[in-house]
């Protein structure tokens, strides 16, 4: 018939390459995999544009001779795997020989490289697919690789890439995972012409962990070390304080390899429950080793999952290795808070003129809490007992906010007594400013913009019943009842408010709150890429946010809030606050010129009233008449349904009454 073909070799190569670069990020991954084989020290990093117009990797590694330099360009051609018995023990990131041939296929390509012995160095450049040099170049030990116009040749691969500031801040999270498990190769990070980000490459995970998210972050860290069944779990896991609202803190690596995995996930969230709040995930840098046999890292084009032999071991080997660490770390804790009494008993006031109380508390402009312990006349049992009374109230003044700061303070409280005033550093919480009463929550209902009709029509005429479980609004109608979610419904509400006010004040600048204080946020390479890149979109709406050096920013001013908004910011400090939004537009990555309809969306998600929330029938009545005149009642600013219907004869059938 001749209807099937062979594809051409260029042909067919593209195709095998989307496989294996599926964006910037992709190349970044296979290039350092190789520098990391090659026994490299010292890795260098750059990319402008996202990586579309430019990738270099350099490295200090072993370097390669001219035939290898030539044949590492073939398919399938490598030096880590000879059989296939080979891959059931591997030592190496890369084994299938795929990701020079799969570059060159999708991308211009030069490698310099140089051996040790040799006097001078290697130039291969591939254009188009095609070799168009191969000469001798004076060159240093190691080994460059050059990747410009990424995807020029495969527009159906390009036309799909995100915007620049998104595909940068893939390459710098991947950068991130490879230098902290790699913590003995000093990484160097280059964005459009800027170091970024640089590694000590001290061999200690824990610096390396420093130097990218800094001393915050570090404090609150726990070693674990753990062995089981042949396998061992290294690294570090964060405190019950060190938590944040998605799990993309949570580095998880496999016999140094970046991965993600079930079991291992399941495994923290089981070492943590009841130990951090609801939706609510701990920091963790941890690293699995286990036999090269028991473990299958080839089934994933990207090498991004592993299958383990016994999943359950690995999941007690993690489950109890975080467990244990946490055990410990309390003991500790308890050891401290031991050696704090015996201190108070030495240097305490006499015990018939021991009274305890706290007062003046605030927070500094370091977010540090700040109290004073008074020691004045009244008398106490013992100075054992007021001793042990000052470390309850020490440990009942926590306010309950850990699913917001998330982060572990280092706090100064003053004890003042007859004997020389003596301070004590204790781990404590950021209180934030004190939450704000939402008086218009629910907000007068405005004039229907269009005529009530179909179910609409009906939820507005219908009765209130009750509430079910502090969130679904019973509603009834002559022969249906609606069942409301409250969230839902006032999520729509202040996402149209906000929204109608935003499209007024287009043509206008965007009230901002200027900070007494200016805040200094630490962000994360990656974040910190990605603010950079998108700084006057945030600026246009109403963030004034400075740009200062080693990956710090200084918040000095933050959108207006009305009353409705409140809610959000009384939950906490600026800085949180924009956290919070700058995590959720990562997540859903606008576009630019966007920016600011995520910010809606998050604030209006965030300002509503929770499901849990006690609300009164007249509230209940308010959210119903504003739910029923917007442009789209049916669906919150996240797309989820706002109330369902339904009707008297579909229960009757339900109950047989009827067939």
């Amino acid at each position: 018939m001749g209807r099937i073909n062979i594809l051409d070799t260029l042909t067919a190569n593209a195709i095998k390459a989307g496989e294996v670069i599926e964006r910037p990020v992709s190349v970044v991954k296979e290039l350092v995999d190789n520098s990391i084989d090659a026994g490299a020290t010292s890795i260098k990093i750059e990319f402008d544009n996202g990586g579309i117009s430019l990738i270099r990797v350099s490295d200090n590694g072993i370097g390669m001779d001219n035939e290898d330099a030539k044949k590492a360009f073939l398919i399938h051609a490598t030096s880590k795997i000879r059989t296939i018995e080979d891959i059931y023990d591997l030592s190496t990131q890369g084994f299938r020989g795929e990701a020079l041939a799969s570059i060159v296929a999708c991308a211009n390509v030069t490698l310099i490289t140089k051996q040790a012995d040799q006097d001078a160095g290697t130039l291969i450049k591939y254009e188009d697919g095609k070799l168009i040099a191969d000469t001798e170049t004076s060159a240093d030990n190691g080994t460059v690789i050059t990747v410009t116009d990424l995807f020029a040749r495969i527009p159906a691969r390009y036309k799909f890439l995100k915007k620049d500031s998104t595909e940068g801040m893939y390459i710098c999270s991947l950068v991130e995972k490879l230098a902290i498990i790699n913590s003995e190769i000093s990484f160097k990070l280059v964005k459009d012409g800027k170091t970024i980000l640089s590694t000590p490459g001290s061999g200690d995970m824990k610096d390396a962990i420093y130097s990218i998210y800094g001393k915050q972050i570090t404090s609150g860290l726990i070693e674990v070390n753990y062995e089981y069944e042949g396998t061992k779990l290294k690294g570090y896991t964060g405190d019950t304080k060190t938590v944040r609202g998605n799990r993309a803190m949570q580095y998880l690596f496999v016999n140094n390899r970046a991965i993600r995995n079930t079991s291992v996930s399941a495994a923290i969230d089981e070492a943590y429950r009841n130990s951090v709040m609801k939706n609510r995930f701990p920091i963790c840098f941890l690293s699995v080793y286990v036999p090269a046999d028991q473990v299958d890292v080839n089934v994933h084009p990207q090498k991004a999952e592993v299958k383990f032999s016994s999943e359950t071991d690995i999941f007690r080997l993690v489950y109890h290795g975080i467990k244990n660490a946490l055990s410990e770390n309390m003991a500790s804790e308890f050891r401290d808070a031991a050696d704090i009494v015996e201190e108070m008993q030495r240097t305490s006031a006499p015990a018939e003129r021991i009274q305890i109380h706290m007062d003046h508390v605030s927070t500094d402009n370091g977010g540090k809490l700040r109290g004073a312990v008074t020691y004045n006349d009244r008398p106490a049992k013992n100075e054992v007992d007021a001793a042990n009374d000052l470390l309850k109230l020490l440990a009942e003044f926590k306010p309950d906010v850990d699913e917001i700061a998330g982060e572990k303070q280092e706090s100064s409280v003053n004890v003042k007594a007859d004997q020389p005033e003596a301070n004590i550093s204790i781990p404590s919480e950021v209180i934030p400013d004190a939450e704000v009463k939402e008086e218009d929550a629910v907000i007068p209902a405005q004039e229907p913009v269009h005529e009530l009709t179909g179910e609409i029509a009906l939820l507005s005429k219908a009765r209130f019943v009750g509430i079910i479980f502090n969130t679904f609004i019973i509603l009834e109608g002559e022969d249906d009842f609606f069942v409301v979610d409250q969230h839902a419904a006032h999520e729509r509400v202040l996402y149209e408010r906000f929204m109608l006010r935003k499209v007024k004040r287009d043509e206008q600048k965007r009230d901002v709150q200027t900070l007494l204080v200016p805040q200094i946020i630490d962000l994360s390479t990656a974040d910190y890429s990605f603010v950079s890149d998108n700084l006057d979109q945030f600026e246009e709406n109403g963030f004034d946010i400075e740009i200062l050096g080693d990956r710090q920013i200084a918040l000095r001013a933050i959108p207006v809030a009305d009353k409705a908004e409140a809610r959000l910011k009384a939950m906490s400090q600026p800085s949180v606050f924009f956290q919070m939004i700058l995590n959720d537009l990562k997540k859903e990555t606008p576009e630019k010129g966007s920016i600011w309809y995520s910010l809606i969306q998050t604030t209006a998600c965030k300002a509503a009233i929770k499901a849990g929330d006690v609300i009164t029938a007249e509230e209940v009545a308010s959210l119903i008449e504003q739910l029923v005149v917007l442009d789209d009642p049916y669906h919150c600013a996240h797309g989820r349904p706002t109330f369902f219907r339904t009707t008297r004869t579909d229960l009757e059938k339900r109950f047989k009454r009827i067939v």
